[in-house]
């Protein structure tokens, strides 16, 4: 009986966490939920883990500078065009949702600065779990 229990509860703790998603699987982020047109000669490439979870039932506004520029789903990735220096890129609630998804503030609550060049590209993962919730980090992957 012990085994059983622990093998649920194991079970249970091993769907609370995201599943990375390569780039190459990923589903594009739908048109309509792009927000604003990216322009520039370098790309940031974010992408969104697989999981319920953790936030998996709502969108999750996507801000760059401060900016909210696309409404990203679980499995999804975006590629947007930048002007090379210095962004913020970061992750809130979604503002246009309803319901419990649209209960936040819209305002982001997990940032990461990067300085990307010319012709450059980057990579980052929005990824979590139910202690530290969602994140944004800049990934190879």
């Amino acid at each position: 009986m012990k085994k059983i229990a622990l093998v649920l509860v194991l079970m249970g703790l091993s769907g609370c966490v995201t599943e990375a998603v390569s780039t190459r699987e990923a589903k594009l982020v739908p048109s309509e939920r792009i927000l604003v047109e990216g322009h520039g000669d370098a790309e940031l490439i974010v992408t969104r883990d697989k999981g319920w979870l953790v936030g998996g039932g709502c969108f999750t506004s996507l801000t760059l500078d401060g900016k909210h520029i696309a409404r990203i789903g679980t499995g999804e990735t975006l590629s947007y065009k930048v002007e090379s220096g210095r962004h913020i890129l970061g992750i809130s609630d979604d503002p246009a949702s309803g319901g419990l998804c649209g209960v936040g503030s819209g305002k982001p609550y997990k940032e990461t600065s990067t300085i990307i060049s010319s012709n450059e590209t980057q990579k980052f993962r929005i990824a979590g779990d139910t202690n530290s919730g969602l994140d944004i980090r800049p990934t190879t992957n």
